[in-house]
């Protein structure tokens, strides 16, 4: 495979002072991608008082302050705190999507509180643009070779440079790509959405079987990381906010799944 041999740069090219990265290029794609995704629900199913680009101002805007301060003051403190000065580097890596997650559903609600419009409505109109879009944003962390694996000995294993890998691993070369099994989880996740509910059903759906699958990628994936993680009760960081993202997800479709049949008993 490409990729068994491939050890990649995450710098695309440099003019004078400027350094483009692919980090930036692919964050920027998946925005770009996911809102494209959102105008065609959109107009398939229009929501009355709703600007999509305002809306999307605020999302990007939000859910990028949220996923670096999540990073640093939860993911990464053993290192911010002593670099400090690297903290609004976030075009170099180092964007937790939980903290993206947080801080766009809190712009979505006081969005939707705002126009009047109940918030799992645009919740469910976000969900599938949310999937994909963090599905392309994973390349970003294939270029700055941070989100790897345990080492692998498998044909789609792909080559770390030495002073990225952790210590007790200097001897191997080539680790589980984490970062494209997500891309595929993530993936399958969007088109799920999109394609299993065309059909009007009760708000919230979407945006709950989006918590709950891609809270079980992450448990799932967290188990062969190897990136280095605060500890919280002795298990890493990522494991903890999964876990939470997996049980509001389940909760909130055993809730749905609850309501409709009590309507199904009232209606008989």
């Amino acid at each position: 495979m490409f990729f068994h041999d491939f050890i990649p740069s995450p710098i695309i090219f440099t003019i004078g002072p400027l350094i483009f990265h692919w980090y930036g290029l692919l964050f920027g794609l998946a925005v770009a991608v996911a809102y494209f995704i959102a105008r065609l629900r959109l107009k398939k199913r229009p929501i009355v008082f709703l600007d999509l680009d305002n809306l999307f101002f605020w999302l990007l805007l939000v859910g990028l302050i949220g996923a670096r301060l999540v990073d640093v003051f939860y993911f990464e403190w053993w290192y911010f705190k002593d670099h400090w000065s690297a903290i609004p580097f976030f075009w170099q890596g180092g964007l937790a999507w939980q903290g993206g997650l947080i801080g766009g559903i809190a712009a979505a609600w006081l969005y939707s509180r705002i126009k009047k419009i109940k918030f799992v409505v645009v919740a469910d109109l976000l969900a599938p643009s949310l999937a994909i879009g963090q599905a392309i944003g994973r390349w970003g962390n294939y270029f700055n070779q941070e989100l790897f694996g345990q080492p692998t000995n498998w044909p789609w294993g792909i080559p770390i440079v030495q002073q990225l890998r952790p210590e007790i691993y200097q001897s191997f070369s080539y680790f589980h790509p984490v970062f494209f099994y997500e891309f595929i989880g993530l993936l399958i996740i969007g088109l799920f959405l999109l394609r299993c509910f065309k059909s009007k059903k009760t708000a919230g759906w979407l945006i709950a079987w989006y918590l709950l699958l891609s809270g079980l990628l992450r448990i799932i994936l967290e188990t062969i990381r190897l990136d280095e993680q605060s500890l919280w009760l002795g298990l890493r960081a990522g494991w903890w906010l999964a876990g939470l993202t997996t049980v509001i997800g389940l909760l909130w479709l055993l809730k749905l799944t609850w309501f409709k049949f009590l309507n199904k008993k009232e209606v008989n």
